[in-house]
């Protein structure tokens, strides 16, 4: 499948470009919703390699702004690149989500109100294959 080229009247149909534009109608000429600085979500999770290399890494996972695919990973522990990988979040109190995807291998960083400290966190991305994923 080649990549989207962002006309939008390749994802929708007649019928869905009808029915948003009928659920716009009556909303304010010019209305923006600014998202930036909102707080993303964080899930506690677990990420393992499919193929069965090694224990499972304690991870935060991250949703990224609407402009990015996956999930930030953050952890103690450096986590590799995994083809298969298998990340098990827990969005809820009796609700946990699995996601099938594949990892880029993470890099050492600190965050700012970390400075005073000896914590070194390692941050990867998650990117979700098939139709796993949070929304």
């Amino acid at each position: 499948m080649p990549p989207w080229k962002g006309n939008i009247n390749e994802l929708l149909s007649e019928e869905q470009l009808k029915a948003i534009e009928e659920a716009l109608a009556g909303a304010p000429d010019g209305i923006v919703i600014d998202k930036r600085g909102m707080r993303l979500n964080r899930y506690p999770g677990l990420l393992s390699d499919l193929n069965g290399e090694g224990e499972p890494i304690k991870v935060i996972a991250s949703e990224r702004p609407v402009t990015e695919n996956g999930l930030v990973l953050i952890s103690n522990a450096p986590i590799p690149e995994i083809q298969r990988a298998m990340l098990v979040i827990r969005t809820g109190d009796d609700f946990k989500q699995q996601i099938e995807g594949r990892t880029l291998p993470s890099r050492p960083g600190k965050r700012e109100e970390d400075s005073d400290t000896n914590t070194v966190f390692y941050y990867s991305v998650f990117e979700p294959v098939g139709r796993g994923g949070l929304g």
